[in-house]
């Protein structure tokens, strides 16, 4: 699935040296929204539950439970991390695989980030209850990609999907 040129972006080595999760492996075009409007936070996590079921990366009998974990989850602590970005993320009982969305929000939306500004990009991640160090691995690969300088920007200005889709293989 990823490209065999890039890196780790979790430990900047060789793919598959060290780390187990590349940024490449976790967006493909069937879990990417280039375009989501939503009213708020809840109505954007149920859209992009429902086109993860609709694309076969979530159970439909699994979409109650992920809500519920979703909002448990916000309930704790926000998962805005600022900058106009989020990563909503829960552990879902019954769920066999790792499943990760990327969605796109123009309008942006309030989300209750540290900063106060509206969160625009929104990386979903679901992981199965007994995968606690791919959830970390996970977290951690996401959390450094868009750290990188200029990359938020690059996606919120990309045209459509093919051009975030490369800006997830190229980095």
């Amino acid at each position: 699935m990823g490209s065999q040129g890039s890196s780790c972006v979790t430990c900047l080595l060789p793919p598959r040296t060290h780390c187990s999760v590349l940024i490449s492996d976790l967006i493909q075009e069937q879990n990417l929204m280039p375009h989501v409007e939503a009213k708020d936070r809840s109505q954007a996590y149920q859209r992009m539950l429902e086109h993860a079921v609709g694309k076969g990366l979530l159970p439909k009998e699994l979409l109650p439970s992920a809500q519920k974990a979703l909002q448990a989850r916000e309930d704790k602590m926000t998962t805005a991390m600022g900058g106009g970005f989020a990563i909503p993320h829960a552990t879902i009982p019954k769920l066999k695989q790792l499943a990760t969305l990327f969605a796109r929000c123009p309008a942006g939306l309030d989300c209750q980030a540290m900063d106060g500004k509206p969160v625009k990009l929104f990386f979903l991640i679901l992981v199965p209850a007994d995968q606690a160090q791919v959830h970390l691995q996970t977290l951690a690969t996401v959390a450094k990609f868009f750290n990188r300088r200029g990359i938020k920007t690059k996606i919120l200005e990309a045209k459509g999907p093919a051009e975030i889709l490369q800006l997830f293989q190229s980095n």
